[in-house]
């Protein structure tokens, strides 16, 4: 018969942080509240493996597969660490560029890819009716010389996962003041892994009464104002059925545009905004060696924490710096990322991909790949694009769709809600405190309704 019909107040979907911080709030406010979650974990698109490490000292150490740096100084973020105990640390480290066989400095902030993006806020904000064209076409009526537009383009594609041919200006713009705000360009990671955070943020929505139900997928909503019917699929297979006043959704914007959820009657307003934003699409791996052989390559790459290699793919790596791991992540953003993982199935799929990387680094370090395989310990990769459950990386607006989040706040009916990095109407899309700030929200609109 699968779980009973029961009542809750509110029924989120989605263990994402956005989800988790929704929840956490309505729970510690006495609200009836479950949280369906499909995958075996909790935390979406933060999801952190534990790797074994080389050497007499043996242990674990964690490997983020999906978002791995707290941005900056969000405070919502690090009131949610400060209260979960949890330890972090700031980057540091040298940020290289690789280029003609050099390694050098990456400009500084008011020059290279970052004078472009300054030079487009302002021309951004002089826009009559807030004009908005594609960073693509940005520096095409601006004229911005082909190899600034081509470091330009570089950044903007990797960093937001975004295709410049779609990415507006206007939002760029947004982000690039919200970024400013919180100091983003400090970088911090969690000590444990990030994946503890949405882990502490589950146990304190239980403890304070509320319930979060993993493997339970969602596959329909039959819903009118002030009643809510969920159903879906448990872990044994078994259909389930429960009832509610209000849902939140927090699915990643993927889902949404791919129907993966059934609406009776369907949301539509919410849903054609959802369809003006884009889901970005990333491919990150992170090779864990048995030392740290790159320092031994060069005299600048002692501290080296990240390095641009604009012509090779992945075009962007980081170390582990300051910590003492020996890890290396590559990333590629936005359409290279496609054509990269074209690239590796011709050459045999899965397995193909460490040694893509490996070839990479060994044309960057001066180490051929042969040396470079016997240093790696293991590989790790998640394929976010094919997810089930995510079906891409994080969102970003399009021209013309700079409002497109702000309208998927809209409570429909004061009965569905909508949550999710995506939905975030600050300039943080795509980032852990931009999910995390509009759970916060999501909560304040379902306790603010007085609907009985």
């Amino acid at each position: 018969m699968g779980i009973a019909p029961s009542d809750y107040h509110t029924i989120v979907i989605g263990a994402g942080v956005a989800g988790l911080a929704a929840a956490r709030i309505l729970a510690r406010r006495g609200v009836a509240v479950a949280v369906l979650e499909a995958r075996d974990r909790v935390g979406g698109r933060v999801h952190t493996v534990k790797a074994p490490t080389v050497g007499a000292s043996g242990g674990e150490i964690p490997i983020e597969l999906g978002a791995e740096f707290i941005h900056g100084l969000p405070q919502e973020s690090w009131e949610l660490l400060r209260q979960a105990g949890l330890a972090t640390y700031e980057l540091r480290g040298s940020h290289l560029r690789f280029a003609g066989n050099r390694f050098e400095p990456v400009p500084s902030d008011g020059e290279g890819a970052f004078s472009t993006l300054g030079s487009m806020v302002a021309w951004a904000e002089s826009q009559p009716g807030g004009r908005d064209v594609t960073f693509a076409e940005y520096l095409r009526c601006r004229g911005i010389d082909e190899p600034s537009g081509r470091e330009a383009r570089n950044y903007v594609e990797g960093f937001n996962a975004a295709d410049a041919n779609l990415i507006g200006v206007q939002s760029l713009a947004v982000q690039q003041r919200a970024e400013d705000a919180i100091e983003s360009d400090r970088l911090f990671r969690v000590k444990l892994g990030y994946e503890e955070l949405p882990r502490t943020m589950a146990a304190d929505v239980r403890l304070a009464g509320g319930v979060v139900l993993l493997r339970h997928v969602v596959r329909r909503i039959a819903w009118r104002r002030g009643s809510i019917e969920v159903y879906g699929v448990e872990p044994s297979g078994i259909e389930f059925q429960l009832r509610s006043r209000h849902c939140l959704i927090t699915l990643p914007l993927g889902l949404l545009q791919a129907g993966a959820l059934t609406f009776a009657p369907s949301p539509a307003t919410i849903l054609s905004h959802a369809g003006r934003m884009a889901m970005g699409s990333v491919v990150r791996v992170t090779l864990l060696f048995k030392s740290r052989f790159w320092q031994q390559s060069h005299p600048k790459l002692a501290h080296l924490s990240f390095l641009f290699a604009s012509e090779e793919m992945p075009a962007t790596w980081w170390t582990a710096e300051p910590d003492a791991p020996a890890t290396i992540t590559g990333w590629i953003g936005g359409p290279k990322a496609a054509l990269f993982l074209q690239r590796v199935t011709a050459l045999g799929g899965r397995d193909a991909l460490p040694l893509e990387c490996l070839s990479t680094l060994g044309r960057i370090f001066g180490r051929s790949s042969e040396e470079l395989r016997r240093l790696v310990s293991s590989w790790h990769w998640h394929d976010w694009q094919h997810d089930e459950f995510t079906m891409g990386a994080y969102s970003y607006a399009p021209a013309g769709a700079i409002d497109a989040s702000e309208r998927m706040t809209d409570p429909v009916d004061q009965t569905l809600f909508f949550a999710g990095e995506h939905t975030d109407t600050t300039g943080h899309w795509g980032t852990v405190h931009g999910a995390i700030r509009s759970g916060i929200r999501a909560a304040g609109q379902i306790l603010a309704d007085n609907t009985e």
